[in-house]
């Protein structure tokens, strides 16, 4: 029996979506500046976007899209 792994597709997703408490959380605690953390804590807001962006356009893909063409002509001759 085949068993879908959903959450492997989105583990990056989950890793970058959860530095961003982290990184709250450790720059209250070791007191970093708001210089360093601001910064870091956008980038890592734009990541996750991207990324979860392209998640959610791709959660029902099978791999039987028409632009995976072996040829790479475009035409599918049908």
């Amino acid at each position: 029996m085949k068993i879908k792994v959903r959450w492997k597709k989105y583990l990056p997703l989950i890793l970058v979506g959860g530095a961003i408490p982290a990184v709250l959380i450790l720059s209250s605690i070791f007191d970093w500046p708001e210089r360093a953390s601001i910064p870091l804590l956008v980038v890592l807001g734009i990541i996750f976007a991207a990324m979860a962006l392209w998640a959610y356009a791709n959660r029902k893909v099978d791999g039987s899209e028409w632009w995976q063409d072996d040829s790479a002509s475009g035409w599918r001759g049908y």
